[in-house]
């Protein structure tokens, strides 16, 4: 393997954890009852942002600070369409609120980067967010976040 695409490997995996860390400052955000933009700000010029470890190995300092800066901020600037497409595509007897907050927060980056980050292919949205998923929920929720991406999509 070249060093290349070691480093485009490399990359997609912290891309990964990029993705992840971005869920979970989308859910501290709703549980702060502040903007995500508002977040990623104190996030930034606390330093506080490179602090966090992802996992046992990986800190945010090691992640794609660019691409997290530009997944909060899309998200942010288009939560209330990207609420009102997901809300459109929940059966009748459920409501936004009723989602779970870390179920929010997957659906709505998943949904913001399908929708405005047109580089990453919906194919790579979808694995991506059904990972992040996992981490969080059970088979059945899984699915449930798999079916809702799929129905924005299309």
């Amino acid at each position: 393997m070249t060093h290349e695409k070691e480093n485009d490997r490399g990359r997609c995996g912290l891309r990964s954890f990029t993705r992840f860390y971005a869920v979970q400052t989308l859910y501290r955000a709703e549980i702060l009852d502040i903007s995500p933009l508002e977040l990623l700000r104190e996030q930034v010029n606390c330093g506080e942002i490179h602090k966090i470890f992802i996992t046992e190995n990986i800190s945010t300092t090691e992640m794609d600070m660019e691409f997290f800066q530009r997944l909060i901020v899309v998200a942010a600037d288009n939560m209330l369409q990207i609420d009102e497409i997901i809300g459109t595509r929940l059966s009748y007897s459920w409501k936004m609120d009723r989602l779970d907050r870390v179920m929010r927060a997957v659906i709505r980056l998943g949904t913001a980067e399908l929708l405005y980050i047109e580089e990453t292919p919906p194919r790579v949205v979808f694995s991506e967010y059904i990972e992040i998923s996992k981490s969080f929920f059970e088979k059945k929720d899984v699915a449930f976040v798999n079916g809702l991406l799929n129905s924005i999509l299309n």
